[in-house]
C-alpha cells in the first residue's frame, strides 16, 4: 500500500503553507467537526450534558465563518489565528469554546507579520498553541480531556523533520492514538469526574473533537 507521504518530491519537502492550504486546512476541519456533531453528543451524554456535538458544531460554523472574512480581509496569520480565538472562545457549551479559543488565538502567539508559513514555523506555530492552552488548564495526558489527544499530537509534531507532510501526519496518527487510549483513563474534570472508574471505556468527547483538528489539517494537505 503506498500512502500519500511515502511519495515525497523536493517541492513536498520545501511545502510553504500559504492563506488558500491555511483556509483549506481550517475547512477541512470544520467539515469534520459537523459530521461528528452526532457521536460527539452520544459520548457526552453518557457521562456529561450530551452537548458536546452541537458546541463543536458551532465552533466549526465559527470557523467558516472567519474563513470566508479572510479571503475579503488582509489579515496575516496572526490576525487570522486571533480572529478564529476571538469568535470562539465565549461558545456556549462548557469548556470547549475556552479551550479551542484560547488554542487557536494561540497559535499566533509566536508570529509578527508572517502571511504564510514553512515546516519550522508550522511546529512553532503548533508548540505556541500548546502552549497557551497549558495556560487555561492544568491537564495533562491521562486526565481524559482534550489534553490526550493535544499534547501528544503537537509532541509529535514538533519532534518531526521539518517537513509539512511528516509534521502533520505524526500530528494526525499521534492524536487518533491519545483519543484512543483515553477509553482507559478515569474522567478527573467535568461532571464526568464524578462517575469515576465507571468512565473507563468509553472515549472523552475532547479528546475526540480535538482529533478532527489534527485530521482535518492532514487531509487538506495530502488530498
Amino acid at each position: 500500500m503506498t500512502l500519500p507521504y511515502d511519495k515525497l518530491t523536493l517541492e513536498d519537502k520545501t511545502m510553504i503553507i500559504d492563506k488558500t492550504l491555511w483556509s483549506a486546512m481550517f475547512i477541512k476541519t470544520a467539515e469534520l467537526m459537523k459530521e461528528g456533531k452526532d457521536i460527539l453528543s452520544d459520548i457526552d451524554s453518557r457521562f456529561g450534558d450530551g452537548d458536546h456535538g452541537v458546541t463543536i458544531s458551532r465552533i466549526a460554523d465559527l470557523l467558516l465563518k472567519a474563513v470566508e472574512e479572510w479571503q475579503t480581509n488582509d489579515w496575516n496569520l496572526k490576525a487570522f489565528f486571533g480572529e478564529i480565538g476571538n469568535k470562539i472562545t465565549n461558545v456556549n457549551g462548557g469548556s470547549a469554546g475556552p479551550l479551542y479559543g484560547v488554542f487557536f488565538s494561540g497559535l499566533g502567539e509566536c508570529l509578527s507579520n508572517e502571511t504564510s508559513s514553512d515546516a519550522a514555523l508550522l511546529k512553532k506555530i503548533l508548540r505556541s498553541g500548546l502552549d497557551e492552552l497549558h495556560l487555561l488548564t492544568n491537564a495533562k495526558v491521562g486526565d481524559k480531556t482534550i489534553m490526550d489527544t493535544m499534547i501528544p499530537a503537537i509532541d509529535a509534531a514538533t519532534s518531526s523533520p521539518d517537513d509539512v507532510i511528516t509534521i502533520l501526519t505524526n500530528a494526525k496518527d499521534a492524536g487518533l492514538a491519545g483519543a484512543k487510549a483515553s477509553e482507559q483513563f478515569v474522567s478527573k474534570y467535568g461532571r464526568a469526574k464524578n462517575y469515576k472508574e465507571a468512565t473507563i471505556g468509553t472515549p472523552d468527547a475532547g479528546a475526540l473533537s480535538c482529533t478532527y483538528i489534527f485530521l482535518g489539517f492532514y487531509q487538506a494537505v495530502v488530498s
